[in-house]
């Protein structure tokens, strides 16, 4: 078998070239891939910070869509149904060039490891956990409805609010339509008093996935302690989820976080050319000053292939808060039961087997005691006396 091998080489001045050199060496294999995703989006009553002044936004995007990136995926067959794995993925803006997931070379993914036909997979590394794995999937937002299209505040991390570092994780293989995996991410700190420690951002996750016919379901639970002991000048800034839980424009982040429990499930089933799904997940945030924020989602989704290459669909989000310790949270809630309402229209049109185009609206309310609405990346929640925003994307996305 032939692997494709890109090495890396400075060429007349500062010009980068990939140079390809094809070799034959057994059964191994070395891919390069990527998607890169632009558009234009608009949003209403953006405000920079959680109780500023608000107003409308047009921007030039890049990963509304879907994030854009590229990356390395290898594999070595090492004999006996066993091989060598490993994922190196970059996450860049098409907008400006620049890296993101604060300026890492391989932010998205980065891991290596080891994979048995029988056994599963044991990979080591910057990973996604469970909740990801196996409930994301089933969201309107990673199918149609684009990043404006997450939970409120993400605060169920099913669009991928953080990823963890330092992570050993078991995949096993798919047996009768199951599939399990874990996850367990190092603080890298020994243990110690002053709020340092073995368990100073740590993180751990389990989760099942089921596919049968066109019935599928998946659940997962991820635990992150003290993972705002990652941001700048914390006492960790090594740890599992060290510089992602940065989010000035997060409406739950933006407070010191001691602990944060999520637990999530999804199901879809497939009739025809119509698909509907049905998410429920449970977070809840103990904050540094021992109040806390528990938030449940519940998401109904639909999507018809209206042709070959067009897709649309439509998700409608209850989500239902409850903070305790505390009679409300500056700038985000003013009584103990704030609450949001979102809808999510999308559609798709595939132009050719590499390249779409995709179109997407979100509207989200906050009621009674919820201070502001914030939809997912559209740059921040709304301005003060804000109660809706309106995001919409128009975007191409071409994959390789």
């Amino acid at each position: 078998m032939k692997r494709t091998i890109w090495p890396l080489g400075l060429a007349a001045g500062t010009t980068l070239a990939l140079a390809p050199v094809v070799q034959a060496y057994g059964q191994n294999s070395v891919t390069l891939y990527g998607v890169i995703d632009a558009g234009i989006g608009y949003s209403n009553n953006v405000a920079p910070t959680l109780g500023g002044v608000g107003g409308h936004k047009f921007q030039l995007t890049s990963g509304v869509g879907s994030g854009s990136r590229f990356g390395l995926r290898g594999t070595e067959d090492l004999g006996g149904g066993n091989a060598a794995i490993f994922v190196l993925e970059n996450g860049f803006s098409a907008a400006n060039g620049t890296m993101l997931q604060g300026g890492r070379l391989f932010g998205r993914q980065a891991y290596v490891g080891l994979s048995n036909a029988r056994l599963g997979s044991v990979t080591f590394g910057r990973q996604y956990d469970s909740v990801v794995d196996f409930v994301s999937p089933f969201t309107s937002a990673k199918q149609w409805g684009t990043q404006y299209g997450a939970h409120v505040g993400d605060a169920d991390n099913l669009y991928n609010a953080f990823r963890i570092n330092n992570s050993l994780k078991y995949t096993s293989r798919t047996w009768r339509g199951f599939t399990l995996g874990a996850l367990y991410g190092f603080s890298g700190q020994a243990a110690g008093g002053s709020g340092t420690g073995f368990a100073n951002d740590r993180a751990w996750s389990v989760g099942a996935g089921y596919r049968m016919g066109g019935f599928s379901a998946g659940a997962g639970y991820l635990l992150v302690n003290n993972p705002s002991s990652g941001n700048t000048n914390g006492t960790n800034l090594n740890g599992a989820v060290a510089g992602d839980y940065i989010g000035a424009t997060n409406i739950f982040y933006a407070r010191p976080v001691a602990r944060q429990a999520v637990v999530a499930a999804g199901a879809a089933y497939q009739f025809g050319q119509a698909s509907a799904g049905l998410i429920y997940s449970h977070s809840k945030l103990d904050y540094a000053d021992r109040s806390s924020f528990g938030i449940h989602n519940i998401e109904a989704n639909l999507s018809w292939r209206l042709q070959p290459a067009l897709v649309t669909g439509i998700a409608a989000i209850y989500s239902d808060g409850f903070v305790d310790g505390a009679r409300g949270i500056a700038n985000v809630a003013t009584t103990t039961h704030p609450r949001w309402l979102q809808i999510n229209l999308g559609t798709d049109y595939s132009i050719s087997k590499r390249v779409d185009l995709y179109a997407a609206v979100v509207w989200q309310k906050a009621e009674g005691g919820a201070a502001a609405a914030a939809i997912d990346a559209v740059g921040g929640p709304t301005g003060a006396g804000g109660r809706f925003q309106i995001a919409s994307q128009f975007g191409v996305r071409a994959k390789f």
